[in-house]
């Protein structure tokens, strides 16, 4: 029986405004697709939201591992206003939850500039009973292992527990540690998949 449900924030509850910053990054030569799939893979990416690098080294190596025709304080500016805002409805959809007696969580593969943005728009204290931001945890999505970390520290079993992401990769991590997933877009698509697994109710 599902009895928490663990929430990505970038897509699902917070809006997330990069994309319109991918084209001037690049002056058009790299594809939105290709930025992302090097963007998920690089490894300062992987380190900065891991919390093994520090924000102005992660913007030197990101510019160069990523191929960016900004310079590095250019990025670092533009990385600043990614987050734009929780959604409609994000925080009520919380607020149903916990009523219902539902634990609630976040996990986000985030860093140290994006994180205290997150804690002010999400208003992570009150809204979560537990946060658990990449670059804090040590480890990020989609591994595995990162998942049994999360589940270890948040004392649950991987069969008590429901994750909500945009990134069907990501669901697919979860799932290789035991824990049930569904792919969502927003509160809205969030709270259909809640209904239809009968975690609230159907109006």
């Amino acid at each position: 029986m599902i009895e928490a449900v663990l929430f990505d924030l970038g897509g699902v509850l917070e809006k997330v405004a990069a994309a319109p910053r991918v084209d001037a990054w690049t002056r058009g030569r790299i594809p939105a697709s290709e930025f992302w799939a090097r963007w998920l893979s690089a490894d300062s990416v992987q380190r900065f939201e891991t919390g093994r690098l520090p924000a102005r080294e992660f913007s030197v190596l990101a510019v160069s591992e990523l191929g960016l025709e900004i310079s590095p304080d250019e990025f670092l500016h533009d990385f600043r206003t990614w987050l734009a805002g929780p959604y409609d409805g994000a925080l009520e959809l919380l607020a149903d939850l916990r009523e219902r007696g539902m634990a609630v969580a976040s996990f986000s593969n985030s860093n140290e500039v994006h994180w205290p943005i997150m804690e002010r728009h999400q208003d992570t204290d009150t809204a979560f009973h537990a946060n658990f931001p990449s670059h804090r945890l040590g480890l990020c999505k989609p591994h595995p292992e990162a998942f049994v970390e999360l589940l270890h520290r948040w004392d649950r079993p991987a069969s008590s527990v429901l994750f909500l992401d945009d990134n069907e990769v990501n669901c697919l991590g979860a799932r290789r540690a035991g824990i049930e997933a569904e792919r969502v877009d927003g509160p809205a698509g969030a709270r259909a998949a809640l209904r239809a697994r009968g975690i609230l109710p159907a109006t």
